[in-house]
């Protein structure tokens, strides 16, 4: 491979380790094979009626919602076998049931049977947390092959998320969940504060097919209000990953509450930052079984218990030190803060670390836009790979060459950290095409 390398020098690798990933194009972690409604044309939605009728559809579907759609008296939880779907909110789309009754709380359940189904963009909203066994504000109750990404989660009367039965693959990435709502007491579960966010597993023997609930819970926040499950596992196999949590007003939260159950429970937590929290994990000896859990790089951890294998499967990180920062972001963190257009392509305005910038019309990825040390670049087709790219100052100064020329690289990470800070333009030549982009070297 032939490299010409003008000051400062250039250094290059073929890892995402040191992209934050704000939005991504495809699922990592357990989930990473879930490809939704795929590519089919996409289908806008805005009222309650409408939004059930293309979920409950046997064909492919790519579903927008727009707006605020809030459940009516006689509107009841949307509960189906939803298969091949992908249901992506518009800008501020916001699902709302604050029924406070058994038979009338929750907005989507997946039932058993369901699968390959992704849900990003979308503000759940319930009631609060009321003890009397309600339903949650979305429920897998047994979809195999789950990506919901960039979703919020408020005041569940139940939970905001619960995982169990059959579901089984699961990656849920850029997700806050939240309790802004006092909770209710008196309800005739026992609890005066039932503020428990997620749950995997029902009971000690509830498990999917393979035993195990495999799910990866990617650059999530637990922030204000909740209390306990977060997430609280049986059965499981979990990756937590650049994950923040900062409980503020909850003393007595409890992040990590596991039990072995039937099938005996993993835990490995990554990069994870653990900024208020009452207690970080739990121990739940009833379940039966035995529980391993192992930190890696985490802020704030406890001891391990036994020892947990890293996952094996390809995925992105970042040091625990940025998750304070990229994490609770409200305008470029975790939650329902993508940029979606009318006819769903996904993008992203956002002016910080992990920004992606979409090249449509060469099908070309630069990102992230603003950075401190590495700028990625990935040509999207496979057969497109990458020869020539030159850093511009904002002066037209040629300051980087780099020819790859005889490769097959289609992705590459550059290290710009010898930059000054400013503005500067990027020319990426690929076998086939050619485009120029603007990006900002920012020391933090």
């Amino acid at each position: 491979m032939k490299k010409l390398l003008i000051l400062p020098i250039l250094l290059f690798s073929i890892s995402f380790l040191h992209s934050q990933n704000y939005y991504m194009s495809n699922p990592e972690g357990y989930g990473q094979a879930t490809t939704g409604g795929g590519s089919v044309t996409p289908v806008i939605v805005s009222n309650y009626t409408d939004l059930k009728a293309k979920i409950k559809l046997s064909t492919p579907q790519v579903i927008l919602v727009s707006g605020i759609i809030t459940f009516t008296d006689t509107e009841l939880q949307i509960s189906e076998t939803v298969n091949n779907k992908t249901i992506i909110g518009l800008p501020g789309a916001k699902l709302i049931n604050i029924k406070q009754t058994v038979s009338t709380s929750g907005i989507l359940n997946l039932k058993s049977g369901s699968s390959n189904v992704i849900i990003r963009n979308l503000i759940f909203e319930g009631p609060g947390a009321y003890d009397i066994d309600g339903r949650d504000l979305l429920t897998s109750e047994g979809c195999m092959n789950l990506w919901v990404d960039h979703c919020e989660f408020q005041d569940g009367i139940d939970g905001n998320f619960d995982i169990k039965n059959t579901s089984d693959n699961v990656t849920v990435s850029w997700c806050k969940f939240t309790y802004l709502k006092p909770a209710i007491p008196g309800g005739s579960g026992g609890s005066s504060d039932h503020r428990f966010s997620n749950l995997i597993g029902s009971s000690s023997s509830d498990a999917p097919a393979d035993g195990h609930y495999s799910v990866t819970f990617q650059n999530c926040y637990w922030g204000a209000g909740c209390k306990n499950r977060m997430p609280r596992v049986r059965n499981g196999e979990i990756h937590i990953l650049n994950c923040y949590y900062n409980t503020v007003g909850v003393s007595s939260s409890v992040a990590l509450g596991l039990g072995g159950g039937t099938n005996n429970t993993t835990c490995y937590v990554e990069n994870t930052h653990f900024a208020y929290i009452g207690s970080v994990y739990q121990y739940y000896s009833t379940d039966g079984g035995t529980v391993a859990l192992t930190f890696d790089d985490c802020i704030n951890a406890v001891s391990n218990v036994g020892t947990v294998s890293q996952p094996t499967y390809s995925y992105s990180t970042f040091p625990a030190s940025d998750v304070a920062t990229a994490i609770p972001n409200t305008d470029c963190g975790a939650g329902a803060t993508l940029q979606v257009t009318g006819s769903g392509i996904i993008s992203s305005s956002c002016n910080t670390v992990g920004n992606t910038e979409y090249f449509s019309d060469f099908d070309l990825l630069l990102f992230p836009t603003i950075t401190d040390q590495w700028l990625h670049i990935e040509s999207k087709d496979d057969s497109d790979d990458i020869q020539e790219i030159t850093i511009y100052s904002n002066f037209g100064q040629k300051i980087i060459i780099s020819e790859y020329y005889n490769s097959s690289y289609t992705n590459l990470d550059l290290d710009i950290s010898q930059l000054t800070d400013g503005v500067y333009f990027c020319h990426i030549k690929t076998e086939n095409r050619n485009t120029t982009r603007k990006f900002i070297k920012k020391t933090r």
